[in-house]
């Protein structure tokens, strides 16, 4: 595997929570922190995605901001990341899952296959999430591509590339339906607590 740099998505604007969601706290941290120790274990480094302008909300990680305009979404965060990290993959973990830890972070890693662009986690619905995922170089241009092209939605991109899914079926014992509990709401971040 190539280099591998943890990036922690933090730059949304967090209208229903009423705050950007990396800076609201659980635990003592906010949760941009909270993502960075979950990815910092498995990763030479780890960058903290804000929007342009936006303070960071894990300080001990060094920021990367979105190309202007802001708030045009995860993948302008993921970009810029990789306009920054020379050859290197990416870990990417979204603030707003902080039930993640870094166990389920090594899953993904294990599970990848040489021939894959794109890994992350898939919940007992069926959903997919891959703002929790690794995200390959191999990616850079489709995702350049889509930001010339002002495609913002991840999901747009995913029939373009080699998707591995990994969801119940290939993670036998792990909750995913807990670990992928997502912080959208202020009543979210208080059950995220207990």
């Amino acid at each position: 595997m190539a280099q591998l740099i943890g990036l922690v998505l933090a730059g949304g604007q967090g209208s229903r929570l009423g705050r950007p969601k990396g800076s609201a706290v659980l635990g003592g941290i906010t949760l941009a922190e909270r993502a960075g120790r979950s990815l910092r274990p498995l990763t030479g480094s780890v960058l903290i995605s804000v929007a342009p302008g936006m303070a960071n909300p894990a300080p001990k990680y060094p920021a990367v901001e979105d190309a202007a305009p802001a708030f045009r979404g995860a993948l302008s965060g993921i970009h810029a990341a990789m306009a920054v990290t020379g050859e290197a993959d990416l870990l990417v973990l979204a603030c707003d899952y902080p039930a993640v830890d870094t166990a389920l972070l090594g899953k993904i890693l294990e599970h990848s296959r040489p021939e894959d662009d794109l890994v992350f986690l898939v919940d007992p619905a069926g959903r997919d999430h891959p703002l929790v995922g690794l995200w390959k170089r191999s990616t850079r241009e489709r995702v350049r591509e889509a930001m010339e092209y002002r495609m913002y939605k991840v999901r747009a991109l995913l029939a373009e590339l080699v998707v591995r899914r990994l969801g119940p079926e290939t993670l036998p014992g792990v909750d995913l339906e807990t670990a992928l509990f997502n912080v959208n709401e202020p009543g979210d971040l208080e059950r995220a607590g207990k």
